[in-house]
C-alpha cells in the first residue's frame, strides 16, 4: 500500500490538488474497514507510544476542519482537512499491522521501490525526451515531472537514496535486496541533481550522517565502496549536461546530450551492482570485524579533530567572508525568475521565503490562538505580498500552521511529529536498530525540509512517513498473543468502526465529485462551451455547495451569454463563500460592469485584497471614469483570473 500510494500520488501532481488526495483518503477508509473486519485483534498494536500521536493527529484534522467556522472560507478548510485526514487514516491503518521487523522492512522496501520507479520515469523524461515526452512546465530547466514540483521530486529522490542505503547495508537484508539498493543509488543521485534542489541535497547529507550515527551498520562500508564513485560520476555528468538543464532539453542537441547521459547513468548502475556483488562475501566478515557499537569518547574525539580541521581549512580558504556574502543574499530574498539552473547550487538566496515567512508570522500575530483558518495563507499573501510573485503556501509547515490554525494547531501537529520521533528512537535498538535508524533518518530530513518547503501539501513525499511510523510504533504481533486475551472486539464494535469510516468517507467523496466536475467545468469554459461549463459547475456545487470556484465559472459564463442577473447572483455566491478572495470580488466587478452597474466598490475591494495585481490595477484605471459604456468596454477587455 505504501508503494501504491506513493506512485499514485506522484503521478497526480504529488497529491497537491484536492481530487487525488480525496481518492487516496477513500482508499485508506476502505483498507481500514477491511483491516477491522479481518484482523483478529485489530487494535492490539495500539500502544501508548502509538496512541499519543494518533490522538494528536486526530485533533489536528478536527481542528483544521473546525477552522471553517471562523475563516469565512469553508471550502478551503474542508480541502485542507482532507489532507490531514489522509495522514491520520494511513497512520491508524498501518498501526493495526504491527511493527514486526519483517513488516517494517517490507514497508521500507515498498517505499524504496516506489521512489526508484518514480525517479526512473522522471529521469527518462529528461534524458530520453523522445521516448517519454512531457508538456512544458514552470521552470522547465529543472526536472519536476511527475510531481510537477522540482523540490518535491528532489526530496523524493533523497528519501529514496536513504532507503536504498539501508537496503544495501541492513544487517538482515537478503542479497538480492542489497544488490537492488546499490543499483538504484546512482540513478536516484542523477535525478536529485537535475532537480537542482539545494534543500534536498543538504538534507540528504544530514540524513546520511544521522543514519550512520544511529545505525552504525558494518555493511555500510561495502555500500560506500560500491556506490560512492558511481553516484558521484552520475551527478557530475548530470551537472555538466548544460542543455538538459535548460528549456531546450527536448531539442535535437538536448536529445543527443540526454542519450549520452543515459548511457553514463546506466554504466554507473552496472558498476555499482558489480562492485556490490563482489563485496557480498565480505559482508559477514565486516559484521565481525567492525564493532557494532562505537565508543562515544572515541567518536567525540574524532569529531572534535575533524571539526578543528574543517575550521582551519575554511579560514585558509577565506570562507568566513564568503559565507557572510551568501548570508546577505539569503536574507535579501533573491526571488527566482528563471535562468541558469546550475547557478542555484552556488547561490544561498532564499527565493523570497523570508518575506513569505513574515506574512505568515503577521497572520499569527493577529490571531495567535485560532489563526486565520486553514487554506487562507494564499489570501493573506495576496493582500500583503511585497513583490509580484504568486504563492499558495508559506513554504514552511511550522510557520504556516500557526498563521492559519494558531497556537492550538501548531501544538497539535508539532506534538504529533515529536511524539513519532520519540517513539521511533526508543525502538532503535537491538537487531532492528538499522531499520529504525533508517526510518528516523528519513523522517528527520522530511521534518527539516518541511520547514523550508510545502512538503505537507505534497502527500507523495509525506504519506510514507505516517505509514512507516504506524508500523514502527505499534506493538509487534508476536507480543499480542501474550499481552492480549480474548478474541478481540465483537461484531458490534467492528461495525461501529466501519460506520465511522463510512462517515469519514463522506468528506472525500464530496470533494472528489466536486473537484472532478469543477475540472470539467474549467475545461469546457476554456473551450468556449458555456452550456457544458455551467452544467458541470452546478454539478460541482451539488456535491459541495460552499466552494467559490464553481460560482465563478457560472458567473463568467452567464455573463458571456448575456444573463446579467444570473451572472451577478453567481458572483455574489463566490464572494459569500470566499469573502477575502480578490478573484471573487474582481469577478463580481466585471459582471456588474458588463451589466452597466457600478463596478468600483468591488474593484476597490479587490484592490485592497491584492494591491499588486495588474489585472485589478488596469481595471481600476479603465473604469473609474463613471461611464457605463467605458465600464462595458473595459470589462470585455479584462483578463479572467480563472
Amino acid at each position: 500500500m505504501i508503494a501504491a500510494l506513493t506512485v499514485y500520488l506522484s503521478f497526480n501532481a504529488g497529491g497537491f490538488f484536492p481530487g487525488a488526495t480525496a481518492y487516496a483518503v477513500l482508499a485508506a477508509c476502505a483498507v481500514l474497514v477491511l483491516a477491522v473486519a479481518s484482523i483478529k485483534r485489530p487494535f492490539a498494536g495500539y500502544t501508548p507510544a502509538f496512541v499519543l500521536p494518533l490522538a494528536l493527529l486526530a485533533g489536528f484534522a478536527l481542528w483544521t476542519f473546525a477552522s471553517a467556522l471562523w475563516s469565512g472560507a469553508p471550502g478551503r478548510a474542508l480541502v485542507e482537512s482532507d489532507r490531514a485526514l489522509l495522514y491520520l487514516l494511513v497512520f491508524a491503518v498501518f498501526g493495526m499491522l504491527g511493527s514486526a521487523g519483517s513488516r517494517l522492512e517490507w514497508g521500507l522496501r515498498g517505499f524504496a521501490v516506489a521512489a526508484t520507479a518514480v525517479c526512473a520515469v522522471a529521469l527518462t523524461t529528461r534524458v530520453a525526451a523522445d521516448v517519454w515526452p512531457i508538456a512544458a512546465n514552470l521552470h522547465p530547466e529543472r526536472l519536476s515531472f511527475p510531481l510537477t514540483y522540482w523540490n518535491a521530486l528532489g526530496l523524493l529522490a533523497a528519501l529514496g537514496i536513504l532507503a536504498c542505503v539501508q537496503l544495501s547495508s541492513g544487517a538482515r537484508e537478503p542479497r538480492l535486496w542489497r544488490l537492488a539498493g546499490a543499483a538504484a543509488i546512482p540513478m536516484l543521485a542523477a535525478t536529485l541533481l537535475l532537480t537542482f534542489s539545494r534543500g534536498s541535497l543538504a538534507v540528504l547529507a544530514l540524513g546520511l550522517a544521522i543514519y550512520l550515527l544511529l545505525a552504525r551498520p558494518p555493511r555500510l562500508l561495502s555500500t560506500l565502496v560500491a556506490t560512492a564513485v558511481p553516484a558521484a560520476v552520475a551527478m557530475i555528468a548530470s551537472y555538466q549536461a548544460s542543455i538538459l538543464s535548460s528549456p531546450r532539453f527536448a531539442g535535437a542537441e538536448g536529445l543527443a546530450e540526454g542519450h549520452d547521459l543515459a548511457v553514463i547513468v546506466l554504466v554507473c548502475v552496472a558498476v555499482a551492482v558489480l562492485l556490490r556483488a563482489l563485496l557480498l562475501r565480505l559482508d559477514d566478515s565486516l559484521d565481525d570485524w567492525i564493532p557494532p557499537i562505537f565508543d562515544p569518547r572515541k567518536v567525540a574525539a574524532v569529531l572534535a579533530v575533524a571539526a578543528a580541521a574543517v575550521v582551519v581549512l575554511l579560514v585558509a580558504l577565506q570562507m568566513p567572508s564568503r559565507v557572510g556574502s551568501q548570508y546577505e543574499s539569503f536574507v535579501q530574498g533573491d526571488v527566482e525568475t528563471g535562468g541558469e539552473a546550475r547557478s542555484r547550487l552556488t547561490s544561498a538566496g532564499s527565493n523570497g521565503r523570508i518575506e513569505q515567512f513574515e506574512v505568515a508570522a503577521d497572520a499569527f500575530a493577529e490571531a495567535p490562538l485560532l489563526g486565520t483558518g486553514a487554506g487562507t495563507y494564499e489570501l493573506r499573501w495576496s493582500q500583503d505580498r511585497p513583490y509580484r510573485f504568486n504563492v499558495l503556501d508559506a513554504h514552511s509547515l511550522y510557520i504556516e500552521v500557526p498563521g492559519e490554525l494558531g497556537a492550538i494547531g501548531f501544538l497539535l501537529i508539532g506534538g504529533a511529529v515529536v511524539a513519532i520521533f520519540v517513539g521511533l528512537t526508543r525502538r532503535a535498538r537491538g537487531e532492528e536498530r538499522h531499520l529504525y535508524a533508517a526510518v528516523i533518518a528519513m523522517g528527520a530530513i522530511w521534518a527539516i525540509h518541511a520547514g523550508i518547503d510545502w512538503d505537507w501539501e505534497m502527500p507523495a513525499v509525506t504519506v510514507w512517513l505516517f505509514a512507516l511510523a504506524g508500523l514502527g510504533l505499534s506493538r509487534p504481533p508476536r507480543q499480542r498473543s501474550d499481552d492480549d486475551a480474548g478474541s478481540g472486539p465483537g461484531w458490534a464494535a467492528r461495525l461501529g468502526v466501519a460506520v465511522c469510516a463510512c462517515v469519514l468517507a463522506v468528506v472525500p467523496v464530496t470533494i472528489a465529485i466536486s473537484q472532478s466536475r469543477l475540472d470539467a467545468a474549467l475545461g469546457a469554459f476554456d473551450s468556449g462551451d458555456c452550456a457544458a461549463a455551467i452544467s458541470s459547475a452546478r454539478g460541482s456545487l451539488d456535491a459541495l455547495e460552499f466552494r467559490a470556484e464553481p460560482y465563478e465559472v457560472i458567473g463568467y459564463c452567464e455573463a458571456r451569454l448575456g444573463q446579467d442577473q444570473l451572472s451577478e447572483a453567481a458572483m455574489e455566491g463566490a464572494v459569500e463563500h470566499d469573502p477575502d478572495s480578490w478573484r471573487a470580488h474582481y469577478g463580481l466587478a466585471l459582471v456588474r460592469a458588463l451589466a452597466g452597474h457600478d463596478p468600483m466598490p468591488e474593484l476597490y475591494q479587490a484592490q485592497r485584497l491584492n494591491p499588486l495585481e495588474r489585472k485589478v490595477q488596469r481595471a481600476v484605471r479603465a473604469m473609474r471614469s463613471g461611464d457605463p459604456l467605458q465600464w462595458r468596454l473595459a470589462a470585455q477587455a479584462a483578463g479572467l483570473p480563472l
